[in-house]
């Protein structure tokens, strides 16, 4: 049980620092490649943007689960607390919505990609590797906004501050 509590609090966290560590080692070893050796790795590159996609991508759910949305807390701060709730539901609803409906472009943006068989042009790896991400990303923040609106129902875990705090 240990075990799903943190996948459910850190899923994200980890994997976008373990990319952020990959991505800046693999271009401080371009730099020592480029300015002491003189030599440029063609990979580098590449391999570092398509680490960069997968960070941005699990990064939004993410962004749901420790509620760093963008949002203007000024015109919330005035509401009734009561009001406050309901407007949190709300605003998670619409971002499940919003979510849900990117998932299925993502869906045939990936198939697309599968039947075509690309390859990138420096690593020569299948490009569904890359093109799974904003997959993955979508239907995780869906699953992060569906657990929102759940904890906002039970007052389990939620990551909006309380009506009583705001």
């Amino acid at each position: 049980m240990k075990v799903f509590k943190w996948i459910e609090e850190n899923l994200e966290e980890f994997i976008m620092c373990i990319l952020l560590i990959a991505m800046a080692c693999i271009m401080m070893i371009q730099v020592i490649a480029r300015f002491v050796f003189s030599n440029s790795l063609g990979w580098s590159e590449e391999l570092t943007r398509y680490l960069f996609v997968w960070s941005t991508f699990l990064s939004i759910s993410y962004c749901v689960r420790k509620n760093l949305t963008i949002r203007i807390d000024m015109i919330v701060e005035a509401l009734p607390k009561a009001v406050k709730k309901i407007f949190y539901v709300v605003v998670d609803l619409i971002q499940l919505v919003m979510f849900a409906y990117l998932v299925q472009p993502s869906f045939t943006y990936l198939q697309r990609t599968i039947e075509n068989n690309q390859v990138s042009t420096a690593m020569g790896i299948p490009m569904q590797v890359i093109y799974v991400a904003p997959l993955i990303g979508f239907i995780l923040a869906v699953i992060r906004c569906i657990q929102d609106v759940y904890f906002q129902f039970t007052g389990k875990g939620s990551q909006k501050p309380a009506p009583e705090e705001a």
